[in-house]
């Protein structure tokens, strides 16, 4: 009904009468009996406090609503303060009188019993009886923080989301499961080129440097280049390609680069290094399942904020800085390597 013609808009009525219908709504549905199902999807959590001496966490999940109990202890994380659980729990409930649902982030000791991380708790009879939360198509994702009995302080953020649904419905009516299980590990390849350097400081005290770049995405799997030997200018010359082939999704995106000296009687000296956060591109790649190459124009547009400003020689290529360490400690430019 249209309430301006009668110039009565201003009384609401129209949000009068629909909290009419919601507490006859409400009243019904607290007269009868209904069973549900009850769906906690799980995806992870971040920033989880430690309760191991020395090092992170290893956490896992305990939900419970009344006496009914999901114990992930077989699936624990091992050192992990943001751990992945990609999973979703069902329970029968039954409303009005549902208990709450609790969940409980353990971390796992083997040796002396496991500690409790944090718990959040969550009415859900505060929810189904809830008009607008059951008006929502999509529930939402909620970033819940968890607490410890003896602290005021959050223990960690658990990201999750739930669902209410009714015990028996049509099959054409049946809710889906939403998969949030883990991607399967997809492997890549990255094409670097290490072209050459400048500036590079000069170790030997002949001054000179037999200088070589290591390039790692991981520490156990580094790359090297050949080595430009007697170098006196600081311009040595490599034209090289490296190839690695990790495997998506990970947690660390960063290339880190590296110069060195090469020495044949004793450990080659560090010149300095320099590190770039690829995540951005591997995810575009990943998306467009399409080959992908950082020139001028892409990295302006999508990884400066987070990299920061690089000097380019081309479009193509730019100068990542060596930085190193001086006599006293501290930090100092010793040149750079195009890429």
């Amino acid at each position: 009904m249209e309430m301006e013609p009668f110039g009565i808009a201003h009384l609401k009525i129209t949000k009068i009468l629909a909290d009419i219908q919601s507490d006859v709504i409400l009243q019904r549905m607290l007269l009868q009996t209904n069973k549900c199902i009850v769906r906690a999807y799980m995806i992870n959590a971040y920033d989880l406090a430690s309760r191991d001496v020395g090092g992170f966490s290893d956490p896992y999940l305990k939900l419970a609503v009344g006496d009914e109990v999901y114990n992930e202890r077989d699936n624990y994380v091992l050192d992990e303060p943001n751990p992945d659980f990609c999973k979703h729990y069902d329970f029968s409930a039954i409303f009005p009188g549902c208990p709450p649902l609790r969940i409980d982030v353990m971390d796992y000791d083997d040796l002396f019993g496991d500690d409790l991380i944090g718990t959040t708790t969550i009415d859900l009879e505060d929810r189904y009886f809830l008009a607008e939360w059951r008006a929502l198509q999509d529930k939402p994702v909620e970033f819940r923080q968890i607490y410890h009995p003896s602290s005021a302080v959050s223990q960690g953020v658990v990201k999750m989301w739930v669902e209410i649904l009714p015990a028996k419905v049509a099959p054409e009516d049946v809710e889906p499961i939403w998969d949030i299980s883990k991607k399967p590990p997809q492997e890549f390849e990255l094409r670097l080129v290490v072209w050459d350097t400048r500036d590079i400081k000069m170790m030997d005290f002949e001054g000179t440097s037999d200088v070589f770049i290591k390039a790692f995405l991981d520490n156990k799997d580094p790359l090297e280049t050949d080595t430009h030997f007697r170098c006196q200018d600081g311009k040595a010359s490599f034209n090289y390609r490296l190839l690695f082939r990790p495997k998506l999704p990970r947690k660390d995106y960063r290339l880190t680069l590296q110069a060195f000296d090469r020495d044949f009687f004793k450990s080659n000296d560090i010149i300095g290094s320099a590190m770039i956060d690829l995540k951005q591109a591997f995810e575009d790649a990943e998306l467009t399942k399409r080959p992908l190459g950082i020139n001028k124009s892409y990295f302006d547009k999508y990884m400066k904020k987070t990299c920061g400003d690089l000097e380019w020689k081309d479009d193509n290529s730019f100068w990542m800085p060596m930085n190193g360490k001086d006599a006293d400690g501290k930090i100092e430019n010793n040149g750079f390597v195009r890429i």
